[in-house]
């Protein structure tokens, strides 16, 4: 092998070994940049997750008791989640992930029309019955998948799992799984009831049409 051949080869050998350094070092860099993505918005899922357990319990009563105008009022504000706030590689992220976390404020402003919908057409003084049924039902749903996509980005950026120490007697998590089923069998058997209404005014129409038409 002459002496040209010998350059060459350890210019091809040089710019070999800067791509690996290269690669090697934006490699690293990415990670880090996906470790600081998944605890700086876990973290904030997690405290949306608790703010939202904390909605789930406000029944309207202040101290167990309605306000002066002897009706019931939300006690407890409404938990913010603004993912774009952050500066934060997104595109380090998977993209169905970084679609659930960036989608995840219009999962929430859909709940708030639902909400405020309830509240105007369907709840009724002094109670409010329908209205914090649906806000404690919307945000359980919506904490529960604040925790989920927690969990998500915590196995992502291999951090450990949120766990709730055994010796806190109050789990937001099981507590907000507890009432979205409550509330589904509490919707289910309402839904029941009124299919049996219903039916049976059915039947009692169909009967006093038949009974005119046998008296002509």
């Amino acid at each position: 092998m002459d002496k040209a051949a010998y350059v060459l080869l350890g210019v091809v050998l040089g710019v070999i070994l800067n791509a690996i350094k290269e690669w090697w070092f934006q490699r690293g860099k990415n990670r880090k940049e996906l470790e600081y993505l998944a605890i700086r918005i876990s973290c904030m899922l997690d405290t949306f997750a608790y703010e939202a357990s904390n909605v789930v319990a406000d029944d309207g009563l202040c101290e167990g008791r309605q306000g002066s105008d002897g009706c019931r009022s939300i006690q407890v504000e409404k938990p913010i989640f603004d993912p774009l706030s952050i500066e934060v590689e997104w595109k380090s992220l998977p993209t169905e992930l970084m679609y659930e976390v960036l989608n995840f404020p219009n999962l929430v402003e859909a709940a708030n029309h639902r909400i405020s919908a309830a509240f105007m057409f369907s709840a009724l003084p002094p109670d409010y019955e329908e209205g914090f049924e649906e806000r404690q039902f919307q945000y359980a749903g919506l904490g529960l998948k604040a925790h989920a996509l927690s969990e998500k980005l915590r196995r992502i950026g291999n951090l450990p799992s949120m766990s709730t120490p055994e010796s806190e007697e109050w789990n937001p998590i099981q507590c907000m799984q507890e009432k979205v089923a409550e509330i589904k069998n509490v919707r289910e058997r309402r839904a029941a009831k009124h299919r049996a209404l219903m039916e049976k005014l059915e039947s009692n129409s169909d009967k006093t049409k038949s009974s005119s038409r046998d008296e002509r």
